[in-house]
């Protein structure tokens, strides 16, 4: 038997936008406050869709080449605040002859309207990469 719900919108009862749902076992979540806000892959290197050029992204109006391993992410809807959580995790090329080193790393300069995306090596050196940042918090 196959389930098929079809819904424009949908509503909390209390608060206009928020929806409680079950999570996993018998507790319960917010859907909005555990989506990811922004999500992209970009290639700063060259090495896996070109030079400075973004990959599938979400909410994400463009990005920014700044210098070696520091990528600017500007999003097309702003965040509510500047204590919004983000994330990097980045790659050399996606490919395993390049797996060498492990990459780190995280977001900073934060705005409402972007952050800076930067990585380093794990052999203390920096280098080009392919970003994959993400963020987390509440939407303006």
């Amino acid at each position: 038997m196959t389930s098929q719900l079809n819904v424009d919108t949908i509503k909390g009862n209390e608060t206009a936008g928020s929806i409680t749902i079950q999570g996993e076992g018998s507790k319960t979540t917010n859907l909005q406050q555990g989506l990811i806000k922004q999500w992209s892959s970009f290639d700063q290197r060259g090495t896996a869709y070109g030079a400075n050029t973004a990959g599938d992204t979400f909410n994400t109006s463009s990005h920014a080449d700044e210098s070696t391993a520091n990528a600017t992410v500007n999003l097309t809807n702003n965040m509510n605040n500047t204590t919004y959580n983000m994330q990097n995790s980045p790659h050399y090329d996606r490919t395993s002859s390049n797996k060498n080193y492990p990459r780190m790393g995280a977001g900073a300069v934060v705005t409402t309207s972007s952050y800076l995306s930067t990585s380093a090596h794990s052999n203390g050196g920096v280098d080009d990469v392919l970003h994959n940042p993400i963020a987390v918090g509440d939407l303006a």
